[in-house]
């Protein structure tokens, strides 16, 4: 987790990854994100927070923090993807041949 302190009025632009969670602890914030499109100039779906809400990040992107008060918010990253089950049997088939490599020359 990482705390973010703005004063009134001040904007902070950030890059994040789907999952990240902004947690407001005081003040009160306004999140704009980027358009699908990719367009870093054109921010839309705005969502007011108030102290003590909790927001989930639903898409990687822009995202535009801009405090009405002053304002102190945490960032919480997006937790890494677990492994699929199939790159899990891959991984397995390939630990399994390895030992019956080492195995059969002997190393």
């Amino acid at each position: 987790m990482h705390i973010t302190t703005l004063r009134a009025h001040q904007v902070l632009n950030s890059y994040v990854k789907a999952g990240s969670r902004i947690h407001v602890t005081a003040g009160q914030i306004c999140l704009s994100e980027a358009a699908a499109w990719g367009d870093a100039y054109g921010f839309f779906h705005e969502t007011m927070l108030h102290e003590g809400a909790t927001y989930q990040v639903k898409r990687s992107g822009w995202l535009l923090i801009s405090a009405s008060k002053d304002t102190e918010f945490l960032s919480e990253l997006a937790q890494p993807a677990q492994l699929t089950p199939l790159i899990r049997l891959t991984t397995f088939c390939y630990a399994v041949t390895q030992a019956a490599h080492l195995r059969l020359t002997g190393i």
